[in-house]
């Protein structure tokens, strides 16, 4: 029985003022990319993970060092702070709280991250979330190790969304066995390295088109084969397989413009 197909475009690594209904933005606490700015203007609902509000208030100037830094905490005012709060300054907490911001204490779970509260809290806002929004979590790649295994680990918990985990250098997201994929890399920006990686448990019978070494039926499995440090090599990519992947690429490029404050 033939699969639907699944799509993935980096349409938002284009520079755009116009907000998509479809993106949602989540900010962990872990150092930003500079392209934040241009993920925040596309994003419907913006949600700052617990000390993910830190970085927006002290890292959001430096990327634009030519205004105030005032001018700028106060042009990026997420819409709600949600977590167990153990990261969240004090100072910061006072500003977001005198511009209105909703701060969600979820101290009492402590089974889930802060970025499946997250998403959670997402999902509350915003109940027509489908397989078409993307929720993009900036800050997810880098720092700890524990923390980054939590943050794939979400990918798989929430298979149902398209979740793209994004960091300086590096982009991820989930390829769910329900569907055969076609992936359109950014080429500006991703490339030429990208993975496929089994995670958990092998996956059998994998396909792909559009890679250099691509895979032709094979199993994946660590321990034995995955296909890391593999290059993008078309436009179009595709993948098919008997079990969920991660996708991986590098982001060695700029992505648009930042935007200002015009």
């Amino acid at each position: 029985m033939t699969k639907p197909t699944l799509e993935h475009r980096s349409d938002f690594f284009k520079a755009t003022k116009q907000v998509n209904q479809d993106h949602v933005l989540i900010v962990l606490n872990y150092s930003l990319p500079s392209f934040v700015p241009l993920l925040w203007e596309q994003s419907r609902l913006r949600v700052c993970a617990d000390g993910g509000a830190n970085r927006i208030y002290d890292e959001l100037p430096r990327i634009f060092q030519e205004e105030e830094e005032s001018a700028v905490r106060a042009r990026y005012i997420p819409d709600a702070i949600v977590g167990d709060l153990d990261s969240l300054r004090p100072d910061v907490r006072d500003f977001y709280t005198q511009n209105s911001v909703p701060i969600i204490d979820l101290s009492h779970d402590q089974d889930t991250s802060d970025l499946h509260k997250c998403i959670k809290y997402a999902q509350g806002a915003n109940p027509s979330l489908t397989q078409q929004s993307k929720l993009l979590v900036v800050g997810a790649v880098g720092g700890r190790l524990d923390h980054q295994l939590s943050n794939i680990h979400i990918l798989y918990k929430f298979r149902d969304l398209r979740i793209v985990l994004l960091g300086k250098g590096n982009l991820a997201l989930l390829l769910p066995e329900a569907f055969e994929h076609e992936i359109y890399p950014d080429r500006g920006v991703e490339g030429p390295i990208c993975a496929l990686i089994p995670v958990g448990s092998p996956v059998s019978d994998v396909h792909s088109t559009g890679l250099r070494w691509n895979l032709g039926g094979q199993s994946l499995q660590f321990g034995e084969l995955i296909s890391t440090s593999n290059e993008i090599k078309a436009e179009r990519i595709s993948v098919r397989a008997k079990g969920p992947l991660l996708w991986t690429t590098e982001l060695t490029g700029t992505p648009g413009l930042q935007t200002s404050s015009s």
